[in-house]
């Protein structure tokens, strides 16, 4: 709905709702997951000031997603079944079924014996206290879980034209995230398995399966207390809030100006200049555990993110026009600098619950860019 009551005012307000078909999916404890739904609201006025001059847009959303299989909860069920079945596993879980099968064909050779695929599958399942039923069922649809996601946030935008020849543009938002109702089927099913993974020895060297490396650095009960336990406790432990992770604001300021404005030589006046600014709140890349070094880190601390800092960024340009081939053909010549300044570094993503960094991303040194645009 758009009401105008004035010239130079518009006021508008929007409601939908909506859902979306998913591919079939089941959570951990077997049942199917419905699809996802949503609903959304926005208002907001647009001003028309100064003859067009100056045009403000102002707008306010609230977007909720009932069912979102986009959040976490996905990741989670997979690291969960992933510590039973190498099936499920993206390479970087214990496999609890890969083991056992090794177990019982050394076990096997130890007593002189060389065992049938059939045999080994069903030395394997008993092992893991599981049956081939469960595994065909867990196979038949695709394993993830939901949550609800919702999505808040305030946009102000500006375009200033003080004269025909210098234009600016101001942007200004305002971005959280919040989720909640996390599947209690997580750590239903991770509860379940505990007994069995904290009690499965390897029959040929008596070792717990629970305090095993499975990797250079990792036993299986550090994976699922770093993994899983730890990550979905603080999901639980945030679920309404805000997400640290999410910057809160973001501001982008851009401004062209063409010097026909203010000069008649014919070189000069061909020039246009400009650039922008991009800045972003800071974001968190982590938390702090509930316990301090040298003690084990067994907890995150969801009032105490661990932050990256708030980051500037600066684009300039300069652009040429002309006419080339007797005034047939436009041409432009433009040279852009983009991250203007910047002589390229490592940007934290990811942080331990001790504030060590362990994930980066490339931030590129300032990129010179020459563009050439022809109009035929």
């Amino acid at each position: 709905v758009v009401v105008k009551p004035l010239n130079w005012l518009s006021l508008y307000v929007n409601k939908a709702d909506s859902f979306q078909p998913t591919t079939p999916s089941q959570n951990l404890l077997r049942k199917e997951l419905p699809n996802p739904t949503g609903e959304g609201v926005d208002y907001g006025f647009a001003l028309n000031l100064f003859d067009g001059k100056l045009i403000v847009r102002a707008n306010q959303y609230e977007t909720k997603q009932k069912n979102s299989p986009y959040g976490q909860s996905g990741t989670f069920a997979q690291r969960i079944l992933s510590a039973d079945f190498v099936e499920f596993n993206n390479g970087s879980g214990p496999r609890l079924n890969e083991a056992a099968r090794a177990w019982t064909i050394a076990a096997a050779a130890q007593r002189g014996e060389m065992l049938t695929e059939s045999q080994i599958q069903t030395e394997v399942f008993r092992t893991l206290q599981l049956t081939p039923q469960d595994f065909e069922e867990f196979r038949a649809l695709p394993i993830t879980d939901v949550a609800d996601i919702v999505g808040k946030g305030k946009e102000i935008e500006l375009n200033f034209n003080p004269v025909n020849y210098w234009t600016i543009k101001l942007n200004v938002t305002q971005q959280i995230a919040i989720n909640s109702n996390l599947s209690p089927a997580l750590l239903a099913w991770a509860e379940k398995r505990l007994p069995v993974w904290q009690t499965v020895r390897n029959p040929v060297t008596g070792a717990l399966w629970w305090t095993t490396n499975f990797s250079s650095a990792q036993t299986v009960e550090t994976f699922y207390r770093d993994s899983v336990l730890a990550p979905i406790r603080l999901e639980q432990a945030t679920d309404g809030q805000a997400r640290p992770q999410v910057r809160k604001y973001r501001v982008n300021v851009s401004s062209n100006f063409r010097l026909s404005g203010i000069t008649d030589n014919k070189w000069m006046k061909r020039f246009n200049v400009g650039g922008a600014m991009r800045w972003e709140d800071k974001g968190a890349i982590g938390y702090y555990g509930v316990q301090q070094l040298p003690a084990t880190i067994t907890e995150l601390d969801p009032t105490r993110p661990i932050w990256d800092k708030s980051h500037l960024y600066v684009d300039a340009f300069i652009g040429y026009r002309t006419r080339l081939f007797a005034d047939k053909v436009g041409a432009r010549f433009q040279l852009n600098v983009r991250n203007l300044g910047e002589d390229g570094r490592l940007q934290p993503v990811g942080a331990y619950p001790d504030g060590t960094m362990h994930s980066f991303r490339i931030i590129d040194p300032q990129q010179f860019i020459f563009s050439v645009t022809f109009d035929l």
